[in-house]
């Protein structure tokens, strides 16, 4: 589909009036409308649409623009086509909150050790036809060494690595029209082998939510079909 026809689609009837005014001079050789090589152009397996949601822009920003409770990011396209893609990356940055150590969790300890805590990231599709899950992957945070390391006594502090986990997923079937994508964090899920005490001491005390995200890119690119 043309530059102008998509442009028609996300509601621009003055581009869409410039295409047929451009139609009108397509027998002239001498047609010299700037936009006439865009009208004429085929779309194929090329990247139309693009958008991004980053954070941190710059470094005079301090606070993160969380969407919704576990939603970091957000992007949108505009798909012209039932034969098109759309392919999405996300990188994030993370980390679990600390871990004070309690009595009734130093006794916990003595039956696991806990080397991980795992966080969910999906990401979804929301249209007019409603939300659909495109993707969904699970990465662990591991327990820094140094807290393997002597005894460890209530009052001390479980710290967990700073991860970065990345996303590769593409929408095979995404309906036309303007489709916003959003990415979200979640804990879990804790393997069920563990003792039922560790997993309620878990699901009590720790929550993964955006703002354990320190930083992202999350990126939407509509691919045109390929012939």
């Amino acid at each position: 589909m043309s530059y102008y026809d998509k442009k028609y689609i996300k509601g621009d009837p003055k581009k869409y009036a410039c295409k047929e005014d451009c139609k009108k001079h397509e027998e002239k050789e001498d047609c010299k409308m700037e936009h006439h090589k865009y009208y004429e152009e085929e779309e194929k397996g090329l990247l139309t649409e693009f958008d991004v949601d980053q954070f941190p822009l710059n470094p005079s920003i301090t606070s993160n623009p969380n969407l919704s409770a576990n939603s970091i990011a957000e992007v949108k396209v505009c798909v012209d086509d039932c034969s098109d893609r759309v392919a999405l990356d996300a990188t994030v940055e993370w980390a679990p909150e600390d871990i004070t150590i309690t009595a009734e969790l130093l006794v916990l300890l003595a039956l696991v050790v806990l080397l991980a805590i795992p966080a969910t990231f999906r990401i979804f599709r929301k249209g007019a036809a409603g939300t659909t899950l495109i993707s969904e992957k699970t990465d662990t945070s591991p327990l820094l060494a140094l807290n393997l390391l002597g005894v460890i006594a209530v009052g001390d502090l479980l710290e967990f690595g700073t991860i970065t986990t990345s996303i590769h997923a593409v929408d095979t079937n995404p309906p036309i029209g303007e489709n916003t994508y959003f990415l979200t964090i979640d804990l879990g899920p804790l393997p069920s082998s563990l003792p039922v005490g560790f997993l309620g001491f878990i699901n009590t005390n720790i929550d993964i939510t955006p703002s354990n995200v320190s930083s992202w890119t999350f990126t939407a690119s509509e691919i045109e079909a390929n012939d």
